[in-house]
């Protein structure tokens, strides 16, 4: 993409209207279980004024709602935002993350020679030049450990052909009301998202997780919002699960 379609965009995602975004209603908050990491990073830098010629506040306020998400559910949540989001700090903390969310850039970029992988950029205060963190990085460094919650709040990394769920290892596939895959979810976008329809469907997610509903039924009641053409949304995982952090109990094949 050209350097002014690319700056024309940008513009466009950061002023787009967030119809029908419903407030974000913070449940009272479940128990803190310590032994369940997240971490929620966002990528401010590449979005802020001096970037991209308009003040885009909707990483921040992605941010905020995903740190009230996680925490919901019981997850001990950290939140990297600017010059702190880098992929050293990504790559650092996944081995210990039980969920993980990441607003920001992403698609499949170029890897070495002609292989492509998906990932998503780092903030590190940068406009340009920020480094990938590939979904092999990821992988490396997880080694087929497993994760509850992820959340991958960017362009493309919804596909049918991302790698990415596969590096929190989280099969893709959908366990639909009356089947079960495990306590995993993976939420991601296909194609092009606005940062206003992240931010509408995003709120209409956590806000319907909270009053007791599945991931499956808060992704239904997010979609119900009212998007620009052409947003979609995508998971992988079990419908049924509530979201809560940690494995499921012993002898307990489909928690609630």
């Amino acid at each position: 993409m050209s350097p002014g379609r690319m700056q024309l965009r940008r513009v466009l995602r950061s002023i787009a209207v967030a119809l029908g975004a419903a407030a974000l209603v913070v449940a009272a908050a479940g128990p803190v279980r310590a032994a369940y990491q997240a971490t929620a990073d966002s990528n401010t830098s590449a979005f802020a004024l001096n970037c991209i010629g308009v003040n885009d506040t909707y990483p921040s306020r992605l941010l905020a709602a995903a740190l009230a998400g996680y925490r919901n559910l019981g997850y001990t949540t950290s939140g990297y935002s600017g010059p702190s989001f880098t992929k050293t700090q990504v790559l650092s903390r996944t081995l210990s993350d039980w969920g993980y969310y990441v607003h920001g850039h992403g698609d499949n970029y170029l890897y070495s020679g002609s292989t492509r992988d998906y990932g998503f950029k780092e903030d590190a205060g940068l406009c340009t030049g920020a480094r990938t963190v590939f979904a092999r990085d990821i992988s490396a460094v997880r080694r087929g450990r497993v994760s509850n919650l992820v959340i991958m709040s960017t362009c493309h990394l919804g596909e049918s052909g991302t790698t990415m769920p596969a590096a929190f290892a989280i099969p893709k596939t959908k366990a639909g009301k009356d089947a079960w895959a495990g306590p995993n979810f993976y939420l991601g976008y296909l194609g092009e998202a606005w940062d206003s329809d992240e931010y509408a469907f995003e709120t209409r997610f956590w806000s319907a997780i909270g009053p007791g509903y599945g991931v499956g039924q808060a992704f239904d009641v997010a979609k119900l919002g009212a998007f620009n053409v052409g947003f979609s949304a995508n998971w992988y995982g079990s419908y049924a699960w509530t979201g809560r952090a940690g494995p499921l109990p012993s002898g307990c094949t489909k928690c609630l």
